[in-house]
């Protein structure tokens, strides 16, 4: 200190880091989403995102959650909730064969062949139908071949269905993979010839035709044909994005709910009063549809995320519908999407696509085990896919990512094991 003192030695300052305050890990969500939301597709495309932590309701982020957007297939999820909810997880849509007098292994009169609106019927399923006659002991039938097809109207395109889409052709009775001929446009006859087919060459001799009709009110059942539960049909119609199920999913809806026959009106109405019956005031919408294909179609995120809340506080609706979505990186319209990354078998969510429309709507669980339901609604850009998508993985990537205990970007995607995360109802 003396020397110190006398000039000998001079004193240093110690510079010192002024402490850098640590980044609140939500901000920081947050900030990414917006740095995403900045790219260059949003200098002409809209875009609507709200992400909802589930247990709490607490809004993790939001831009634009009431403005309206075409859906595109994330339709199909209020289209499966209203199935599960009004039909039950059980339910099986019904074909079955009638007959009228059967007397001394003649047919005396007309068999029928009813459809309810199968939307998975395969041709081995009608061969069995015509076996059950011949297990009786059938051997002829003296009237016609009646296809009824009157469980759904007669309108086969849904309402806004672009006409330069492959037409679906929709019936109560149809087996999409054999398509009808020029002579016989509907798939209800085709189906009857098919069933005229198989007799005959089994030996029952047919004197009349393959008509339309409706069961006679004196007519019995002979055999009955049922489909896989519903829980396996909305497999098949959400993790491939299938629009058949989905628009002979609606109107059944409408059949069994509103009353037969089923319509594209009675579906709409049928899931617009299960929405009023979840949300009291749910937000603006219009449904025409059950698959999205209607650029009628419109709804909000703020829609979406209320419904995925909604039922994934559903104890008996959850497991089903949840099991239905395609999984980020494994099958499914998500099999090829995410891979490599946090979200990769975790992240469960419903894709759409139209032209110049691109959805992502459904469920990730974060890495504090935390689970966000999440959509995002992209609009009016010019081009293929493939940007909007990007920006949508980008953006499920970092909700799966997100902890609240460290700031997101400091972890890095390998500390997180997506197979041990996946979403439990």
């Amino acid at each position: 200190m003396l020397l110190s003192g006398c000039g000998i030695f001079t004193t240093r300052q110690v510079e010192t880091q002024p402490p850098v305050p640590s980044l609140d890990p939500l901000e920081k969500l947050q900030s990414d989403i917006d740095a995403v939301l900045q790219e260059a597709l949003f200098t002409t495309a809209s875009i609507g995102i709200k992400v909802v932590a589930v247990e709490t309701g607490e809004v993790i982020y939001e831009r634009n959650a009431h403005k309206l957007h075409h859906p595109a297939s994330t339709t199909k999820l209020f289209t499966a909730a209203t199935a599960l909810a009004k039909l039950g997880s059980d339910y099986q849509f019904e074909t079955t064969l009638y007959a009228d007098a059967i007397v001394n292994a003649e047919v005396v009169g007309n068999i029928y062949l009813k459809g309810r609106a199968d939307p998975v019927l395969q041709p081995q399923d009608i061969v069995k139908l015509g076996d059950a006659l011949l297990q009786i002991g059938v051997k002829s039938i003296q009237g016609n071949i009646v296809v009824d097809e009157t469980y759904l109207d007669a309108i086969w395109e849904g309402p806004g269905w672009m006409w330069d889409d492959r037409p679906l052709w929709i019936s109560a009775l149809s087996i999409r993979e054999v398509e009808p001929d020029a002579n016989t446009v509907s798939r209800a006859v085709t189906c009857g010839h098919l069933l005229k087919t198989t007799l005959m060459e089994k030996g029952v001799s047919i004197m009349g035709d393959v008509v339309l009709g409706t069961v006679s009110s004196d007519a019995h059942s002979v055999a009955k044909h049922l489909s896989p539960p519903l829980t396996d049909i909305l497999k098949l119609m959400n993790k491939p994005s299938d629009n058949w199920t989905a628009e002979l999913l609606f109107k059944a809806i409408g059949a069994e709910v509103m009353g037969e026959p089923g319509t594209w009106r009675k579906g709409r109405e049928a899931v617009t009063n299960f929405l009023n019956e979840i949300m009291g005031e749910p937000p603006p919408h219009r449904f025409v549809d059950g698959s999205g294909l209607s650029r009628y179609n419109l709804l909000s995120v703020e829609l979406l995320t209320k419904l995925l809340v909604y039922m994934y506080h559903n104890f008996e609706l959850m497991p089903e519908f949840l099991a239905s979505l395609p999984i980020a990186g494994v099958d499914g319209t998500l099999k090829n999407r995410m891979q490599g990354v946090s979200a990769e078998k975790v992240l469960r969510a419903k894709t759409g696509t139209l032209s110049g429309v691109s959805a992502l709507a459904g469920y990730t669980v974060t890495a504090d085990d935390e689970v966000f339901a999440f959509g995002i609604l992209i609009s009016h850009y010019v081009g293929p896919a493939t940007s909007a998508r990007d920006i949508q993985d980008k953006i499920g990537n970092y909700l799966t990512g997100f902890s609240r205990l460290v700031s997101v970007g400091t972890v890095s995607n390998s500390t997180y094991d997506a197979d041990k995360r996946l979403i439990k109802p």
